[in-house]
């Protein structure tokens, strides 16, 4: 990719306006179909003010259900030496037996086709205790329920005022249990369910075209990313910058970095739209499962629960995506600009960037989505804090011994991280190999070989790393002559083509100081070995090693020096007798 064809990110409004009018279609889809569902719920509970669950001392107390309509409360005490937290066995086999009571009633009314205005419920005593009968054909049936003393300590009401509003609640859910399977109340409930169920197909098939569209735009901005990074690689190989081109790539590193948080973006924006769809569905479903009276409980219990966990998902997501958001920004304020520090710096903390960025947003994802999961288990747990935290701290426990080498080596990468030891596109020495870092992150880091192996190292097995490419490197390089070469001679020869490279412009910009000419090193069997060495930009002295040898070659040939060449030489002897 040439300097002059940078691809700007392009950018479209229509997406990010789509996203707008369909969080503005499920909030309103939300504020009408919550009322609703609430007010079904709430509808029959009379004006005692009791909750739906709760404890009173050792006493426990919980709603009384008929097609999925709350009707009233009933009390037991708490049973002791009980294994679940709430001891909630008595009561629960008492609620279960008021509410069977209950269908059984609807059910006899509807076979005997009873007008339900003519339904009474009364309040009697039988054996000393008040009980509530249906009065059907002006015959009393069997007692639905009788009030305790603990179900008017709840209420703080006498026994009589209790079974009293018992028995006003009863005739009203009775009367409507009734008028609900008449068959124009049914086609009347399938006329609602249906219109919910095309509202929520629509809304679901809008966010499901927008995440199409969602998904092909990160497409492109990956395609780009990966052509821009490709080009960046093939410059830092080439190691050829002028100030035009140098000025090109750091441009050239700004757009990867705005192209990384454009696919970030869109990333998170279709794991938004995916949460939108799920509670659209979960919406849709409850109100048609409420519209019914057989399967109101479930449609009930389908929106309080999981809808409340998808809201938890929902308001999880926007936390992630803010963070994200404030971690790039604060990522890239530490970047800095060409003003603040020298170019070479700010490369290496773009470069930095690549790693932290991931490493952070992951790190507080995984904090997030377990603030999540505690928030979702509170909804569908009655367990007290204490229990929640002691279960977390035995989990804890079973984590950390099943997980201590995963966890030694996000540690050990971390401390890579903090301590700046390498990044992506260093050149690193480890024990297991050499190469150039491709990726890194809390676990793993994945360096490439000079044969082109991928090799994978776990980071608590880094033990001793060398970098030859952090901040700056240095050329070291050996010539052999031969011993009747003017020494000096060729020293100066030396120097005059490490010189003539620093005033090449290809070349100026990878030599940052001048020759260092070390002289004599050693005397060889075959020859003279001369050192000169010069200091690089980080990662070019195999790039100016290379050079330097060519144009030294030539250099040395126009001069007449000769490389020595291995030779052996073999002496006959002649014996007494004329032999060899």
């Amino acid at each position: 990719m040439p300097a002059s064809a940078i691809v700007k990110p392009s950018s479209t409004r229509s997406p990010k306006a789509k996203l707008k009018y369909a969080l503005i279609s499920l909030i309103t889809c939300v504020l009408l179909l919550n009322p609703m569902a609430v007010g079904l719920t709430q509808d029959l509970k009379g004006s005692l003010g009791w909750k739906s669950y709760g404890l009173i001392g050792d006493v426990a107390y919980a709603p009384v259900w008929l097609d999925g309509h709350q009707l009233f409360a009933i009390a037991a005490e708490r049973q002791p030496g009980e294994k679940e937290q709430w001891g909630l066995g008595a009561l629960q086999i008492r609620r279960n037996r008021i509410e069977n009571r209950l269908k059984s009633q609807v059910r006899y009314l509807l076979e005997k086709d009873i007008d339900p205005e003519s339904i009474q419920v009364i309040t009697t005593r039988l054996n000393q205790q008040m009980v509530v009968q249906v009065v059907i054909d002006g015959e009393a049936t069997t007692p639905v329920v009788t009030v305790t003393a603990l179900d008017a300590e709840v209420y703080g009401l006498t026994e009589p005022e209790v079974a009293e509003e018992y028995a006003r609640q009863i005739q009203q859910g009775l009367k409507l249990a009734i008028q609900e399977r008449q068959p124009d109340a049914q086609r009347e409930q399938l006329r609602q369910a249906g219109i919910g169920g095309t509202i929520a197909v629509l809304l679901m098939s809008l966010l499901f075209s927008l995440q199409g569209q969602l998904r092909n735009r990160r497409r492109r901005l990956r395609q780009e990313f990966h052509n821009q990074q490709e080009w960046l690689n093939q410059r830092q190989k080439t190691g050829g910058m002028d100030e035009d081109t140098t000025e090109n790539t750091s441009e050239q590193q700004k757009q990867l970095f705005a192209l990384k948080y454009q696919i970030e973006r869109k990333t998170w924006q279709r794991r938004l739209l995916q949460l939108m769809i799920g509670v659209i569905g979960v919406i849709g479903l409850a109100w048609m499962l409420q519209r019914f009276p057989q399967t109101r409980s479930l449609g009930v219990i389908l929106f309080r629960q999981p809808i409340a966990v998808l809201l938890i998902g929902f308001g999880i997501t926007l936390a992630i995506i803010f963070s994200h958001f404030l971690i790039d920004r604060i990522l890239t304020k530490w970047i800095g600009t060409e003003d603040q520090l020298p170019l070479a710096e700010i490369e290496r903390r773009r470069r930095r960037v690549l790693v932290l960025a991931p490493v952070w947003n992951h790190v507080i994802t995984t904090l997030l989505g377990i603030v999540g999961l505690l928030v979702a288990y509170s909804v569908f747990s009655l367990s007290t804090g204490l229990t929640l935290f002691t279960g977390l701290g035995v989990l804890g426990v079973v984590v950390s011994l099943a997980f201590q080498s995963a966890i030694k080596d996000a540690l050990t990468g971390w401390m890579l991280l903090a301590r700046d030891a390498f990044t992506i596109g260093d050149m690193i020495a480890v024990k297991e190999g050499a190469g150039i870092v491709e990726k890194m992150d809390l676990l793993t880091t994945q360096i490439r070989n000079s044969p082109g192996d991928l090799i994978i190292l776990r980071n608590g097995e880094i033990t001793h790393v060398t970098n030859r490419s952090k901040d700056w490197s240095r050329m070291d390089l050996t010539v052999l002559i031969d011993y009747d070469t003017d020494i000096k001679h060729a020293l100066r020869i030396m120097k005059e083509v490490l010189q003539t490279m620093q005033a090449d412009p290809d070349w100026r910009f990878q030599i940052s100081d001048e020759p260092d000419i070390l002289g004599v090193e050693q005397f060889e069997q075959n020859g003279i070995l001369l050192k000169i060495r010069t200091q690089t930009q980080a990662g070019q002295q195999f790039t100016v090693a290379r050079e330097f040898r060519f144009r030294l070659n030539q250099a040395f040939q126009a001069a007449g020096i000769k490389i020595p060449i291995p030779q052996r030489e073999v002496r006959c002897r002649e014996s007494g007798l004329g032999g060899i």
